[in-house]
């Protein structure tokens, strides 16, 4: 091609382009990239770029429940993670044994783990579903739940998203005046209408617990789908088909791994008679007959031959395993679990495909079990403080038990560990015994109340003999001298006073820990009521890991605080720099924890016993 051509060439591709332009139907305007005119690589003419996605077509709930009900597979698929969620129960500690047998008896009497687990299941496989609580309040169930007037509730009811129905005209219902007017969160339906087979009826939000099977975007293409979530079959259908398939493809294969060939002499010429198909056919159909029932057969030494060919399987097994490992992959159950197999590879143990497992299932345990087991349980403590089952209702933490039960190989290395530990602690009391440091009798009496032994715990600085100038009391304080501040705290604790708080002060880098009371209260640090039978140490020590999830350690008396008006208890006060753990208030009775120094908390709203253990650390600091 000389220039002249390419001239002409390029001239004939900028017209085109100009008309293209002018039709508007040119390429995007490609700014990175690379292209390749010779293979077409990253051009119009490139194959690769003519792939596009194909939503698949809209299930319908009666194809759903068919395919529930008749493929063994995709049951496993929506059944175990949701009875996974709920089988290990709960661990929670409401402080009470008797409290907790009532709450489990009658989590038993509303079969609790089956309802929620149903729940879950028809939430994955319609992608919602409803418990409706029928709660005894003296109301109706299209009638708010009244929580002051509510004595028991008497059963769960569970209605999958196929037969309910909310109502549009309230989701997006806001008192712009009002704001006070309804609890009812923006954009959640104040009533369902339930279409059961069984009967119609209407019901409050406030009386059902919703399951949904993760979130949409509002612009979901399924309008069906936009509130409840997805269906799990609509995400895993094209894996679950293919898997399916390719085991069943793998058994029609085996039947024709083997092609048994007839060959007969002057075939074709016999072919072109008249009646020469049904001779060939006859022909085959005696030698068939002859080798399933004599197992061997007789043919023409000249004019005939059989023979059998053996069909290639290498590559079917990847085949089949790939699309297993596909189906797996979106539906995030392990292999070991979904199809019973051992981890395959080197060194492999499943470990890693087992916690990915189950923190698929701590999600769904958090996002749809958690908030509606406490509804539960909060009703079900009223109903047990009406009926004089329970004192009081306390407070608890919601929580789930671990998941992960270890094996008898684990289980025996931990004892293991503990039993070399044990003997360490052994050894090393031993050593203090010789030396003199300990007595005997010391360790025993450690070994009969605690039940094991602890250097740390039975050594105190009293049987050390430190000299008395090992710490300086102008540390403490630049006014008082150390032992006269510890003889004021101990008149002022043995005065006869019946303390009935407790309270730490935490100091990291000159800064003390504190949180925002959640009952408005004001800012305030570690501290609390003393149960029955606590000390105050114990009781400081056991608030701090309550409210803000760490173990004070080496607590120093600071002072007693001592109520004026009577509004509250009057409070043993601590205070320490060492502790362990990492502070996170407890979202119940403390919000937003931080460190500020006691210039940052002046002028600040504060709870008043904390305000008062603040000048007493003052005090002691001699400002």
């Amino acid at each position: 091609m000389d220039e002249q051509q390419k001239a002409k060439l390029d001239q004939m591709n900028k017209l085109r382009r100009g008309a293209a332009i002018i039709e508007g139907t040119q390429d995007k305007f490609r700014q990175d990239g690379y292209t390749n005119l010779l293979n077409k690589y990253g051009t119009a003419q490139d194959n690769s770029t003519a792939y596009t996605y194909e939503q698949e077509p809209v299930v319908s709930d009666l194809e759903l429940i068919r395919l529930y009900e008749g493929n063994g597979l995709f049951t496993k698929i929506i059944d175990r993670p949701s009875e996974e969620a709920v089988k290990h129960g709960f661990d929670i500690d409401y402080g009470d044994e008797d409290i907790t047998e009532y709450v489990d008896k009658r989590l038993d009497d509303l079969d609790f783990e089956d309802k929620f687990a149903t729940a879950e299941k028809w939430a994955r496989l319609y992608g919602g579903s409803l418990i409706v609580m029928l709660c005894d309040d003296g109301g109706g169930l299209e009638e708010p739940l009244n929580w002051d007037k509510v004595t028991t509730i008497e059963e769960l009811r569970v209605f999958e998203r196929a037969v309910i129905q909310e109502d549009y005209t309230t989701m997006y219902n806001f008192h712009f005046f009002d704001t006070m007017h309804s609890d009812k969160p923006f954009g959640q339906p104040e009533y369902y209408h339930i279409y059961s087979m069984y009967g119609y009826f209407t019901v409050h939000y406030s009386r059902c617990l919703v399951f949904r099977n993760g979130r949409l975007p509002e612009q979901t293409t399924n309008s069906i789908y936009r509130y409840w979530g997805m269906p799990e079959y609509v995400k895993i259908k094209r894996a679950l088909r293919e898997c399916i398939t390719s085991h069943s493809n793998g058994t029609k294969l085996l039947e024709r791994s083997v092609q048994a060939i007839y060959k007969m002499k002057n075939l074709a010429n016999l072919l072109s008679t008249e009646d020469g198909e049904n001779k060939v056919l006859q022909r085959l159909q005696v030698i068939d007959m002859a080798r399933g029932i004599l197992n061997s057969m007789a043919i023409d030494a000249e004019g005939e031959d059989y023979d059998f060919k053996t069909l290639q399987m290498s590559g079917v097994k990847d085949v089949i395993d790939t699309t297993c490992n596909m189906l797996s992959a979106v539906t995030n159950i392990p292999q070991t679990i979904l199809f019973g197999r051992s981890p395959a590879g080197m060194n492999a143990t499943g470990d890693s495909d087992l916690e990915n497992y189950y923190n698929m299932v701590e999600n769904i345990q958090k996002q749809n079990m958690k908030a509606n087991a406490r509804t539960v349980i909060d009703l079900i403590l009223k109903q047990g403080l009406i009926e004089g089952k329970i004192p009081e209702i306390p407070k608890y933490k919601m929580k789930f038990a671990a998941l992960w039960s270890l094996s008898d190989t684990e289980q025996a290395d931990i004892a293991q560990k503990k039993a070399t530990t044990e003997q360490t602690k052994a050894q090393t009391a031993q050593v203090y015994i010789d030396s003199g440091v300990l007595d005997p009798s010391e360790v025993r009496s450690s070994l009969a109340t605690e039940g094991e032994f602890d250097i740390e715990e039975v050594i105190t600085e009293d049987d050390l003999n430190l000299p008395e100038d090992t710490f300086s009391p102008t540390e403490m304080s630049g006014t008082s001298e150390s032992d006269d501040f510890d003889l004021q705290f101990k008149s002022e604790a043995e005065d006869g006073t019946d303390y009935g708080g407790a309270a730490v002060l935490v100091i990291k880098n000159g800064k003390i820990l504190c949180a925002s009371r959640r009952s408005s209260e004001g800012i305030c640090g570690p501290g609390g009521h003393i149960e029955d039978g606590e000390t105050p140490e114990e009781a400081a020590l056991r608030e701090a890991q309550e409210e803000f999830n760490i173990v004070p350690l080496n607590i120093l008396p600071l002072g007693v605080y001592k109520s004026r008006t009577g509004s509250y208890c009057d409070s043993m006060i601590y205070f320490t720099d060492q502790f362990t753990g990492t502070p996170e208030a407890d979202g119940v009775e403390m919000l937003n924890e931080r460190w500020l120094s006691l210039e940052e908390l002046k002028g600040k709203f504060l709870f008043p016993p904390f305000e008062e253990s603040l000048k007493m650390l003052e005090d002691l600091l001699g400002r």
